[in-house]
């Protein structure tokens, strides 16, 4: 029996060393670029760059902001007022995500003044995004970070996805997989990112200079449009479609369930987290929280009827305590009750024109309330 005990007893400890070193990061440095996991661990990295050892603005959002900001407008905007902005806006980013960076920046970085949060009305419809999202904040969180971030991405013992929750080994074990595939190439790809300095990853804008001038972006007529085309970008488009089309049968009307008393439990849990998230933010400055434009397909056949309101219900009494700054440009690129197609290249990004007119109508606006603005009442020790 003792020899049996053991025998088991090695594997498993073995197990337990190799998670250790997983959860303390060792993976870190050879997580695929181009994974969730590997975009995180290019930030982390930066971060860690002399240049940015002082930190006094941030971005914090998904692929919207990370294409329709003008990161380097900001970064300049700081410097002339002797300060640091950072670009952490990451595609698939959502409220787990924003819990968990600006958790790793109090303990990082507590010298953090304010920043811009972007969103889009999408994101107040649940309070996660997938159990992939687990790999965006995997390289910023500490274990403790586990309970609040089931909140966000539910433990389901049939879905190993979550299990990434616990275990660093089951969050990596698809990276791992494609390593051992391929290790000469992931060492090839990780060479060229580590060439990228500091400033690229934390201020460089995206770039897309394509529009959707030949579909459309009012209707779901767009995506008939689309499945006709031979341009070489229609099959993301049409991925992208078959998620709206998937999103309108569903479409439910929220403006319904928001007069019900009390209101369903998805959205009580939404209202309170984000609720709860951003009081919970220590920056001297509040947060300018911007609702990023969104296509008017969305509105006006997809999303829920009345989320536009919701959102802005959501926020009400967080602009009006002060807790924090408010731009809502949701339909900012709309005239005459249509979306300018020249300012999207696909149904959720801007390109290079539509981040152009979103900036030039709200960076006075993010200067006066970031660099000039009061501190607000909400930030109290």
């Amino acid at each position: 029996m003792r020899r049996f005990l053991k025998l088991i007893a090695s594997p498993i400890l073995l197990v337990l060393l190799v998670e250790g070193l997983f959860q303390a990061g060792i993976w870190e440095a050879l997580a695929k670029p181009e994974s969730h996991a590997g975009a995180s661990v290019q930030r982390k990295r930066a971060l860690g760059d002399a240049s940015y050892a002082r930190i006094d603005y941030v971005t914090l959002g998904s692929s919207r902001p990370e294409y329709g900001i003008d990161h380097e407008q900001l970064a300049a905007l700081a410097a002339q007022h002797g300060t640091v902005h950072a670009n952490l806006s990451m595609p698939g980013s959502h409220w787990m995500t924003i819990r968990v960076l600006t958790e790793w920046l109090a303990r990082h970085h507590p010298e953090i003044r304010g920043g811009v949060i972007a969103l889009a009305v999408q994101d107040f419809l649940y309070t996660g995004n997938g159990a992939y999202e687990l790999g965006i904040v995997y390289p910023f969180r500490t274990p403790a970070d586990a309970g609040e971030m089931a909140a966000h991405v539910p433990f389901d013992r049939n879905d190993p996805a979550t299990w990434g929750l616990y275990s660093a080994l089951f969050e990596y074990r698809e990276d791992v997989q494609d390593f051992v595939r391929a290790p000469f190439a992931r060492l090839h790809s990780l060479g060229w990112w580590r060439t990228r300095s500091a400033s690229e990853t934390l201020r460089a804008n995206a770039h897309e200079t394509h529009d959707m001038c030949a579909f459309g972006l009012d209707s779901l007529a767009a995506c008939d449009r689309v499945a006709a085309s031979t341009d070489e970008r229609a099959d993301d488009l049409r991925r992208q479609c078959q998620q709206l089309r998937g999103f309108a049968r569903d479409r439910a009307d929220l403006a319904a369930l928001a007069r019900q008393s009390p209101v369903p439990a998805f959205m009580q849990q939404t209202r309170d987290t984000v609720r709860a998230l951003l009081r919970g933010l220590r920056w001297p400055k509040p947060p300018v929280v911007v609702l990023m434009p969104v296509p008017r397909v969305w509105t006006s056949e997809v999303s829920p009827v009345g989320l536009h309101h919701w959102a802005l219900e959501v926020l009400r009494p967080l602009v009006e305590d002060g807790t924090i700054r408010l731009i809502d440009a949701t339909e900012l690129l709309d005239d005459g009750g249509r979306t300018d197609c020249t300012s999207f290249f696909d149904f959720y990004h801007q390109n290079d024109a539509g981040r152009a007119r979103l900036m030039a109508k709200i960076l006075p606006e993010i200067e006066s309330l970031m660099h000039a603005g009061p501190t607000g009442p909400s930030h109290r020790p």
